[in-house]
């Protein structure tokens, strides 16, 4: 089983089980299939919303998401509460954040999703329902992104994104003008599981500066793709490839570069070894 259908004001969206993240809760959760709930808006994690349906099962095996990312269904291991983020939003209670356990992200078009999300506190609490997909071959729908398209290649492994030209024009094509570039890849110090490029030609701090206006850096959880940092003297590419994140706690603004599309899990694993192993090549070009 991989896939799940979720039925909420009248949309129809599927979603890809995250069983590699949290096994033991993904394992319950189908368990509990189908489920039948009412989703309403959390009064503390922005743009979440909150399924008044409870998870029977001990999370403490799983990991769980510091952030979380729109499309992502989840459970609050406080409440055994289930919730979905339908847009910009971290899991909270009245004390403060709360690790998430991922069991699920929605593919394709989320605007109408995260419009939706946004009636509920004007609507009150709306029916859900999730079930098995009864499609279980089909790949998870890319966002539908038009944009040139690049390769990258960490240590081997590789991925393709599409640039973000309808988001971040100007970022956008600044970046597409000085590829290719190649360098190494660290982990971040300071921003949990976040790959940065340090580039061979960018000094001692490998920065990679781009001509970026301020209205198109917006992006504070970083997930699933690329990024501009602006701040000197750490001008350059930070990219989100393992689990959602956010730089100075979400207080950083980055300026949204590229989306990942297609498979990208050996692109994921071979980010996640850099902590242990210590800096690898990565060489970024747009694709032939």
């Amino acid at each position: 089983m991989k896939y799940i259908d979720i039925q909420f004001a009248s949309l129809q969206l599927r979603a890809r089980l995250l069983a590699n993240w949290a096994p033991g809760t993904v394992a319950a959760f189908c368990n509990a299939l189908p489920i039948e709930g009412r989703a309403f808006q959390d009064q503390y994690s922005a743009q979440i919303m909150r399924i008044n349906a409870r998870l029977e099962v001990e999370p403490g095996a799983d990991q769980a998401f510091g952030y979380q990312h729109a499309g992502l269904l989840m459970l609050d291991p406080t409440t055994r509460q289930l919730a979905l983020c339908f847009g910009r939003g971290r899991l909270q209670n009245a004390l403060g954040p709360i690790g998430a356990i991922p069991i699920a992200e929605i593919g394709g078009e989320l605007t109408e999703f995260n419009v939706r999300g946004d009636q509920l506190q004007f609507d009150g609490a709306q029916p859900i329902h999730v079930c098995l997909s009864t499609d279980q071959e089909s790949p998870l729908a890319d966002p539908p992104l038009n944009g040139q398209r690049i390769a990258l290649t960490l240590a081997g492994a590789h991925a393709e994104a599409v640039l973000l030209e309808e988001f971040s024009p100007r970022a956008a094509a600044a970046f597409a003008a000085v590829l290719p570039v190649a360098g190494k890849a660290t982990n971040t110090y300071a921003s949990g599981p976040l790959t940065r490029f340090w580039n061979a030609t960018g000094g001692p701090q490998g920065e990679t500066p781009l001509d970026v206006p301020d209205s198109e850096v917006t992006a504070s959880t970083l997930y699933a793709g690329g990024y501009y940092l602006p701040a000197l003297p750490w001008r350059g590419i930070r990219i989100g490839a393992q689990q959602p994140t956010a730089m100075g706690s979400g207080r950083s603004l980055l300026a949204p570069l590229f989306r990942f599309v297609g498979e990208w899990s050996n692109f994921a694993a071979e980010a996640a070894t850099l902590t242990m192993e210590g800096q690898k090549e990565l060489r970024i070009e747009l694709a032939r």
